[in-house]
């Protein structure tokens, strides 16, 4: 089959199978796929038996604005319902004390669920198995699982995470991932690549949309911010703004285009590769080499091809705010500037609301000579400019002033040392004795009764109620004694270390 010709999608699912999703009931469909793909894929026990499937239909129904606004076409299509075995869903003969029209409810429920069910059976989305011990079990099929999966990411808005893409395309591109496993790493390269460019040109095509929006649809500066600061945010900001920052797509785009260069340079990787593909499609070794050449000449010309699609990303980017601080600003000024009043004007002659106006627009010349409005004169681009080489830096004049910043100024060595000065051979000494000349005086004086307290110190502070002044610091008086050597305790070793 040639490499362009459009895959033969019916040969792989069935002509009805989105039938049930253009039928006048879509809505209880889709409701019930996704309740069933649930179910199956992303809730325990994983496993759904047909009656299990009944109830999620039920649920559906009586949840759906469906089984309230078109109540009538709803029943006459469940009392469409074939023969139903006697007793099941609740039919039969009503059990004593029952409310007789809650449980005709109840039947024509179950009746519309079995029938809904069965559609989508008929139609090609799910079916079931007998398993012994079990009963029937439910499975979609193959292609239908992943339609669903893809289907229910668009109901419930997923994002794409662009850096997800770009790290794990990276992540199979480096050297020893790749040596493993070159044909995986590749294909599956190929696969997040794919991925990750359709989703930027959906992004770039997309803004416009959110930038019509705000022009067309927003009436309000509250739904001009909710458009602006909550949808915008989460469809296009969220993860665009750390593809340009955090995960910014040009430094890894630099380097896997240098582990391209790497890889069709390895004979060894290539050679590899050709014979994965080659089994993988069921060809010769030598279509499999071409189809990795190929490979790696699509995933060189996808990457070639984000610069423009990121640099047209932030012009319609820009675009979106210059459009949403005008409609808002119009929205909150309207009745007090003059721009507000025009932009108003033009909008209702736009929607056609106005009445027909005749009037004559003159050139500003023709106004009287004390006229203020100025022409817009263009300002001169500036021209480029020479960088000037920085004076070499004095080294030995930046280490001093480095280390002096770095050591502590009251660390337990130093006020250790200042206190063998202050005893200077004595025993003790008061600390009316300390000189507090200034702020870090003061400090330091805190700092040495705080290490004479611990026990941490080769001297013992002693305090006494009595206070001394000295010029704008008071303190304490007491005592400074030396003492043999400090005194042990957990942890004192190392908090002098971590002190000093």
């Amino acid at each position: 089959m040639p490499a362009d010709s459009a895959p033969k999608l019916f040969q792989r699912v069935p002509r009805g199978l989105f039938g049930p999703l253009g039928d006048p009931y879509a809505e209880l469909y889709w409701e019930l796929l996704s309740a069933l793909y649930q179910r199956e894929f992303e809730r325990e026990p994983f496993e759904v038996i047909r009656s299990v499937a009944i109830e999620a239909a039920e649920e559906v129904i009586r949840g759906s604005a469906l089984w309230t606004e078109r109540r009538q076409e709803l029943e006459a299509f469940a009392h469409e319902e074939a023969d139903r075995p006697e007793g099941e869903g609740g039919g039969g003969s009503c059990p004593a004390g029952a409310d007789a029209p809650e449980d005709t409810e109840a039947v024509l429920v179950r009746s519309l669920a079995r029938r809904i069910l069965a559609r989508l059976e008929r139609a090609g989305w799910v079916h079931f198995q007998y398993r012994a011990g079990v009963g029937e079990i439910m499975s979609f099929h193959p292609y239908a699982a992943r339609i669903a999966e893809t289907l229910l990411k668009v109901a419930r808005d997923e994002q794409p995470v662009f850096q997800g893409y770009v790290h794990s395309i990276a992540s199979l591109l480096e050297p020893k991932a790749f040596a493993q496993r070159p044909g995986v790493s590749l294909i599956e390269a190929k696969r997040h690549t794919l991925d990750l460019v359709r989703e930027l040109k959906i992004l770039e095509r997309n803004i416009h949309l959110f930038t019509q929006r705000v022009l067309e649809e927003a009436a309000s500066a509250a739904a001009v911010l909710e458009e602006g600061l909550e949808r915008y945010e989460s469809a296009v900001m969220a993860n665009y703004h750390r593809l340009k920052t955090v995960d910014n797509v040009y430094r890894q785009r630099s380097a896997i285009l240098d582990r391209l260069d790497a890889i069709e340079r390895d004979e060894g990787a290539l050679s590899a590769a050709a014979r994965w593909y080659a089994v993988q499609r069921g060809v010769g070794e030598s279509d499999g080499h071409a189809a990795v050449l190929t490979d790696l000449g699509l995933l060189r010309s996808q990457f070639d091809a984000i610069p423009g699609i990121v640099e047209e990303i932030d012009s319609r980017n820009a675009r979106f705010s210059g459009v949403a601080l005008r409609k808002l600003r119009y929205l909150l000024r309207q009745d007090r500037r003059t721009e507000g009043q025009l932009q108003f004007l033009v909008d209702a002659l736009a929607r056609g609301d106005a009445p027909d106006l005749e009037f004559d627009v003159y050139g500003c010349r023709l106004l009287s000579d004390g006229f203020l409005y100025t022409v817009p004169t263009k300002r001169p681009r500036p021209g480029p400019q020479t960088i000037r080489r920085r004076a070499t830096p004095d080294r030995e004049r930046l280490r001093k002033q480095v280390l002096a910043k770095l050591r502590r100024q009251f660390a337990r060595r130093r006020i250790d040392e200042f206190v063998e000065g202050i005893l200077a051979g004595r025993s003790a000494a008061t600390l009316g004795e300390i000189p507090v000349p200034d702020d870090d005086g003061y400090v330091r004086l805190l700092y040495l009764c705080s290490y004479g307290l611990d026990g941490g110190s080769p001297f013992l502070v002693r305090p006494s109620p009595e206070r001394v002044r000295k010029g704008a610091y008071g303190h304490p008086t007491g005592k400074i004694e030396r003492t043999a050597r400090p005194r042990s305790g957990p942890g004192t070793d190392a908090r002098r270390g971590l002190r000093s």
